[in-house]
């Protein structure tokens, strides 16, 4: 029973709309400003999903950040020309070994 009730309503305003020039007029602008609104190329759709794409990039970039001022350290340690600094790079990327030592590398 309600449920009629409801559709009757509905179908009542729907149709009163339709009969008033000036109710019609208002209902099709409101829902061309909606859309466009909503929808349109610079709609707040359009600028949510740009803001989100601002927050990935801004993460992106402190991370990128946080790499450069590691690499920029290691680069200063590599110009002091620290003998231990390079000894120890050469040690663990390029699997180096000074003359005669025995290297034993443990398998998990």
């Amino acid at each position: 029973m309600w449920g009629l009730v409801g559709k009757t309503s509905i179908t009542k305003r729907a149709k009163r709309i339709l009969r008033s020039p000036r109710l019609l007029l208002i209902t099709g602008i409101l829902t061309v400003l909606a859309t466009t609104l909503l929808f349109a190329n610079k709609g707040l759709w359009r600028h949510m999903e740009l803001q989100h794409q601002i927050a990935e990039r801004q993460a992106t970039l402190a991370k990128l950040q946080t790499d450069e001022e590691s690499v920029s350290r290691n680069v200063a340690l590599l110009k002091l020309e620290d003998a231990s600094t390079i000894e120890r790079i050469a040690r663990e990327r390029y699997g180096m070994k000074r003359p005669g030592e025995t290297i034993y590398q443990a398998v998990p």
